[in-house]
């Protein structure tokens, strides 16, 4: 069984469903969730104007291939309402999933590369992972370090009160 880190992100529709819809899918359909983040709430990354985010990092353990773990991320998100094809570029999303890192192996294919290539830029994407497995490296530097080195303050703990 491969330990593989995922991203979680909705800002359309109920945020925080789509979130548990998403893990619940994931569980039975690629593999048991070891570790799970708070969940954050983030401003929105990119050109398109557009609400905030609630993200998460989880922790599974699975048996998939990447390129079959990506498939079935991808049928989650089509099951939440995602249209891939017809969306616009880092616009708002009722899911969005994607493969961070899948143990120490490092995947340049059409549609999928790991480690995910903007990790070490993205606050939304290190402030969740790095709360789970500040230890684990990145092309060699640990999380909390490349943490470290970006503004977080558009990442908070999400409090839904």
């Amino acid at each position: 069984m491969a330990e593989v880190y995922l991203g979680l992100g909705s800002n359309l529709g109920n945020r925080l469903a789509h979130l548990a819809s998403a893990r619940g899918a994931i569980e039975k359909q690629a593999g048991p969730i070891r570790a799970a983040s708070s969940i954050y709430d983030t401003a929105p990354w990119g050109p398109v104007p557009q609400d905030n985010y609630l993200n998460q990092v989880i922790r599974i353990s699975t048996a998939l291939a990447p390129a079959e773990l990506l498939a079935v991320l991808h049928d989650i998100e089509r099951a939440a309402g995602r249209d891939r094809k017809n969306e616009v570029r880092y616009g708002p999303r009722t899911l969005d999933l994607d493969i961070l890192i899948y143990e120490d192996q490092a995947v340049n294919d059409d549609g999928l590369t790991i480690p995910h290539p903007r990790i070490a830029e993205r606050a939304f994407v290190l402030v969740p992972l790095a709360e789970i497995a500040p230890d684990i490296s990145i092309g060699g530097t640990p999380v909390r370090e490349l943490l470290g080195r970006i503004d977080s303050k558009t990442v908070a703990r999400y409090d839904p009160n």
